[in-house]
């Protein structure tokens, strides 16, 4: 708009600026003007040329004054308006310019926009037809006057327009078809569908129209419909691959696997070079359950694409669905026989090894790469990785210091090489090799998310902490930074921060367990025990046989003393699974001494001490029982303990302090 402004007001400084956009067809009287006005005009343009549209506007006013009868001074008041985003000044200086010249298209055009920016569309849809009665074949105008039509619900004007728009020359299919998405935004599905229809026509190529149209039909709840749409773009053009995709999707939730294999075996006949529909074809054999017909097709894509890893992998992958692991060896061992650079079913095939024990020979798939340029440092790494599984983390490590030596550049080597330290006990000689490798690849979580676990592993709290506070506005969508910021905190025991990454954590992965087990025992210890409940059911539904869960729903049942004889089942059942677990002896001590069983919390307790004597709560608890019996000496005893252990527990000091008052004990309730 500025540089319409710019011409139209040198024009009028050359005294060309006419009344009227009407064509001549004779020279026009020459015309006067006033020269203090125009030289208000020059300096206000002058103004806008330096980026100073205030200054224009006081220029342009004082021009106003002088001589109001000029279209071209309310024009340049109207722009500057807009552009300083003063919209209703603006409408109203258009308005006065178009007062003084009815047909001015600048004008209009302005008073459009501004209307729009206040979404005055009625009004903004008026000053369009205005303009298009002025030139019917613009484009540019043509189009905004349909999506403004479509705006204000005027469907059937919008179609007239649209199609005004083509005659027009608006041949661009995108442009056409974004007309179409507003009126399917706006849930006219019968105008979007003539658009949709036309531009199909118009460019039978165009796969974007096909899957438009069959949007507009599955919007309607027209599967069969959407079906048709997808089958007959793809008789048209059989590459249509967004078109395929869609349509693999619509006929797999239909489970209408007999019609897709129809479908892909017309698409192979009229293509055999193209090896996805072939292995489609097989696919839906799979789906539909004949194993056979399936197999048979992956085997004879491998035999038409012998150098293709994809029929290998498909018959593989069939192979293990049926638990034919021998077939399925066979399969991937034929692929690496044929391409030694088939690496994803060497993958499979040192899997499948690795499941049946045989590490050797899963070992023995890298040795021939690991003298090949491409796969050098990848094959030592796989090779180390498998020795670790294997048991023997000494060699592999020993196989990474070598690698280390030749290759210490490649991001892979310190990280893998760190990681089997760790594993080895080893954190203080994991700890260079993790900086090293952020040095080479800061930007993978993998590595900041080790590096900060190693310096757990050290204690190094405080460190860890600024490590993943520094990956966190790297990865904001990463769940396991927030997780461990959670951890750590918890840890420093800054209890409502570790909540608030724990919860990020959660926002951003809903089903990770860990999380969820965490956040509950944290609102437990903040005594939020409506939020710590809820999660608990969550984890309960989700794993109702782990005896993590178990445990610990069980404990917040006996803490708020809820649903105890659920709890005791709970627990009990927690220890079927794990017998040995201290902490869970305990949970079934304290369930029993909320349900008044004194002498069966006693000895479960006590069982909980053989197991394991360094909890300084369970020695709490064993106090409080010896207490709640009247033994005060054995109370004080255990008391005395869980403070040497853990000097910080506040309510046992206050214990001890009511037993030399010689006060009894009341459990207290949340």
């Amino acid at each position: 708009m500025m540089n319409r402004l710019h011409l139209l007001v040198w024009l009028l400084v050359i005294g060309l600026a006419c009344a009227s956009n009407q064509k001549l067809t004779e020279p026009p009287p020459r015309r006067t003007y006033n020269r203090e006005a125009m030289r208000h005009m020059i300096n206000g343009t002058i103004e806008d040329l330096i980026g100073e549209p205030k200054n224009a506007l006081v220029e342009y006013h004082q021009a106003a004054e002088i001589d109001s009868s000029s279209s071209g001074i309310y024009l340049a008041l109207a722009e500057n308006y807009y552009f300083l985003e003063e919209y209703n000044s603006s409408i109203r200086m258009a308005r006065k310019a178009l007062l003084r010249d009815a047909q001015n298209i600048q004008a209009l055009e302005l008073l459009a926009a501004s209307y729009e920016k206040l979404r005055q569309f009625q009004n903004a849809a008026r000053a369009y037809e205005q303009m298009i009665k002025l030139d019917p074949e613009d484009v540019e105008i043509l189009y905004s006057l349909t999506s403004i039509q479509i705006i204000i619900k005027e469907f059937d004007k919008a179609v007239t327009t649209y199609r005004q728009l083509v005659r027009s020359g608006l041949e661009d299919p995108e442009y056409r078809l974004r007309i179409g998405h507003l009126f399917f935004q706006n849930r006219a599905f019968s105008q979007a569908g003539v658009v949709y229809q036309d531009v199909s026509k118009s460019n039978p190529d165009f796969e974007a129209a096909y899957l438009a149209l069959a949007a507009l039909s599955k919007a309607q709840k027209d599967t069969t419909g959407a079906i048709r749409i997808y089958q007959a773009a793809l008789e048209k053009q059989a590459h249509f691959e967004e078109v395929k995709a869609e349509l693999r999707i619509l006929l797999e939730r239909s489970k209408r696997f007999d019609e897709a294999i129809l479908v892909f075996k017309k698409l192979v006949e009229r293509d055999s070079t193209n090896l996805g529909d072939k292995l489609q074809v097989g696919q839906y054999h799979f789906l539909k359950g004949d194993t056979l017909a399936a197999v048979g097709c992956f085997k004879s894509v491998i035999a038409a694409h012998p150098q293709s890893e994809r029929g290998y992998l498909a018959l593989g992958a069939v192979q293990r669905a049926q638990r034919d692991s021998a077939g399925a060896m066979q399969t991937y061992e034929a692929a690496i026989a044929i391409n030694p650079m088939f690496l994803d079913s060497r993958r499979r095939l040192r899997d499948l090894y690795a499941a049946q024990g045989r590490w050797d020979a899963a070992i023995a798939l890298y040795d021939p790469l690991k003298e090949n340029d491409s796969t050098y440092v990848g094959a030592h790494l796989e090779i180390a990785n498998l020795l670790m599984q294997k048991g023997d983390t000494l060699q592999a490590i020993s196989l990474c210091e070598e690698l280390e030596k030749s290759n210490g550049d490649d991001w892979r080597v310190p990280v893998t090489l760190g990681r089997l330290l760790m594993v080895n006990d080893q954190p203080a000689a994991a700890h260079p090799r993790f900086d090293r490798a952020l040095q080479l690849r800061n930007d993978l979580s993998l590595i900041w998310v080790l590096r900060g676990v190693n310096l757990i592993q050290l204690d190094s709290l405080e460190a860890a902490k600024q490590n993943f506070l520094s990956a966190r506005p790297l990865f904001a969508q990463d769940p396991e930074v927030n997780y461990y910021l959670g951890i750590i905190s918890t840890r420093l025991k800054q209890n409502s921060e570790a909540i608030a990454y724990l919860e990020k954590a959660r926002e951003l992965d809903a089903n990770n367990l860990q999380t969820l087990l965490t956040l509950a025992t944290l609102y437990d210890e903040a005594g939020e025990y409506g939020k710590s409940l809820a999660l608990y059911q969550t984890l309960y539904q989700a794993t109702p046989e782990n005896p993590v869960i178990l445990n610990n729903y069980a404990y917040h049942l006996a803490v708020t003393g809820q649903n105890l004889p659920q709890a005791r089942e709970m627990v009990i059942e927690a220890l079927a699974l794990d017998p040995d677990n201290a902490a869970y002896w305990d949970t079934l001590g304290w369930v029993l001494f909320q349900m008044k069983d004194y002498e069966g919390a006693r000895e479960n307790i006590l069982k909980s001490i053989e197991l394991s004597a360094d909890s300084a709560e369970v020695l709490e608890h064993l106090g409080d029982v010896y207490r709640q019996v009247g033994d005060p000496e054995r109370a004080q005893k255990y008391y005395r303990q869980a403070l040497d252990l853990d000097p910080s527990r506040r309510q046992v000091k206050v214990k001890l302090q009511q037993l030399d008052n010689g006060q009894g004990f009341t459990p207290e309730k949340p």
